[in-house]
């Protein structure tokens, strides 16, 4: 394959500033523009680092390429390892690699550290010497952290984040103050068998984990293949919050509850609630639905404070809620808290609603987790009195596998559920479809004839034409996934709806 390269358009680089360890002064990121590696690379060039990165040929001028080069990081398209320069001090990857990868190969020839993502953040993170504010939790953290992170955007707050708000960037640099998103479940992430090749990152390099002086923990749970169990999840919690000054924890979720039983009274961090009822210290009063935009309330020591927030789903507003709870416990003004999150409008993996066309209006949602695929189907109901039309393409074999009950009871509050196939970067898999177990669970939840396989083949009709079969004026269609297919299929079903409006033609 022909290495493309495309140089920076930064003018010469910024002095580096005290920070981030030597080891990654000339950082190279294994597929940069992933989810939280995107964000890092850009925080470690408004440091004045000089950081290289490989791009799927296919991202090459897409916005997050576009956002990587403004910064100053060197975007090479393909995967090489031509691309390991000889002045790079390390390598970071995001531990999704699931085949022989040249790059990984070469620096391992070369004897460089091979860096987890985690574990960069952190030796990023140690060398801080403002205020961190840290988001964490088994899932869910990505629409509290963006919501965060805009909350503290007074000029001189940075951010690393595994999802950017819509109308933002997954990192940015800022000496006063830095938000990281510390949830592990930024991607997909394979359970993939041990092999000759299969590479490891490398701890050869001692690092502390993150400390920050505040943290927001959103859940506690189950989540495969990161959390095998409740428990597992609960005590990667504690540890992240006996090392916190102050720990913010959402009542709404059972297990934050369990944890914060864990804390109290006991040595350890200041613990903050936030909840729906008066027993809690922040407390938010029933959040109202305004028809675009949700009318927050909540009274925090004593003063009550309302919020205009344009998102969808009363999960996501309570989301901002806790993120705006965080930014109070940190010291922040009320009046540029609401100010700021005035316009947050979601981060990238929330739901959105892409356009209608014919009628039919169509959503995208970034949701992983069951629960979060449960809460985005609900959500859907509000913006549509005729029929929900979910087209779920689940992530990772490892996590289909593990969750596929909860995953077709997720979509219980649909009318029609439409499956795509499982999402993985695996190359080879001969294991038993996960997929089956999902459409077993969702037709117990749907009802025979609701629940229907997108296949692929030649002579099988595409999913673009599939929906438009099922769908009728007024329905709503909620493409959830982060694979390619659920990425793309959006776009091309408001385009495949498009001509027949545009021609009058009657619907099939």
């Amino acid at each position: 394959m022909d290495v493309v390269s495309v140089q920076p358009r930064a003018n010469g680089r910024r002095k580096p500033t005290p920070g981030p360890p030597d080891v990654l002064a000339k950082a190279h990121l294994v597929d940069v523009a992933a989810p939280g590696m995107e964000g890092l690379a850009l925080w470690l060039a408004s440091r004045g680092l000089d950081i290289t990165g490989s791009i799927d040929p296919a991202d090459l001028d897409g916005v997050a390429a576009a956002r990587l080069r403004e910064a100053g990081v060197s975007v090479v398209a393909g995967f090489d390892a031509r691309n390991i320069q000889e002045d790079r001090t390390c390598a970071v990857w995001s531990g999704v690699v699931a085949a022989p990868h040249p790059e990984l190969d070469r620096v391992q020839e070369r004897r460089l550290p091979v860096l987890a993502c985690e574990h960069a953040l952190a030796l990023a993170t140690a060398g801080f010497r403002g205020q961190l504010v840290a988001v964490g939790g088994s899932y869910g953290t990505a629409t509290a952290a963006a919501a965060l992170a805009a909350a503290l955007n007074d000029g001189h707050t940075g951010w690393i984040l595994n999802a950017p708000s819509r109308n933002g960037a997954p990192g940015h640099g800022g000496d006063r103050r830095l938000v990281v998103d510390l949830c592990p479940d930024t991607t997909t992430h394979e359970a993939a068998p041990i092999r000759p090749w299969s590479h490891r990152p490398s701890t050869a390099i001692p690092y502390r984990r993150p400390q920050p002086s505040v943290t927001l923990i959103t859940s506690v749970s189950r989540n495969e293949p990161h959390f095998e169990d409740t428990v597992e999840a609960l005590n990667a919690a504690t540890g992240l919050a006996h090392r916190t000054g102050t720990v913010v924890l959402p009542l709404w979720d059972k297990g934050a509850k369990i944890l914060r039983e864990r804390l109290t009274d006991r040595p350890g961090p200041t613990v903050v609630t936030v909840g729906v009822t008066e027993d809690a210290d922040v407390w938010v009063l029933t959040p109202q639905y305004l028809g675009s935009e949700y009318l927050l309330t909540l009274r925090y020591q004593g003063v009550q404070h309302q919020f205009t927030v344009p998102v969808v789903g009363r999960h996501h507003a309570l989301a901002v809620c806790a993120a705006i709870a965080t930014a109070l416990v940190a010291g922040e003004d009320p009046q540029a808290v609401a100010e700021r999150v005035g316009t947050f409008r979601g981060a990238t993996r929330s739901p959105a609603v892409l356009g209608t066309e014919y009628g039919i209006t169509v959503v995208t949602s970034g949701a992983l987790h069951p629960r979060e695929i449960c809460q985005d189907v609900t959500a859907a109901r509000m913006l549509t009195e005729e029929n929900v039309v979910v087209v779920l393409e689940p992530d990772g074999i490892a996590r289909t596998t593990a969750h596929a009950d909860e995953l077709g009871a997720a979509l219980a509050d649909a009318d029609l559920a439409l499956l795509l196939p499982v999402s993985t970067p695996l190359a080879e898999y001969h294991g038993p479809d996960p997929l089956d177990a999902v459409e077993r669970a969702a037709v117990r939840a749907l009802g025979d004839g609701a629940v229907h396989r997108i296949r692929s083949g030649p002579s099988v009709p595409g999913p673009e034409q599939r929906v438009f079969e099922m769908t009728a004026e007024g329905d709503l269609v909620l493409v959830i996934g982060t694979g390619r297919q659920a990425e793309r299929l959006g776009g091309r079903l408001l385009d495949r709806l498009r001509p027949a409006e545009a021609l009058g033609a009657d619907r099939p």
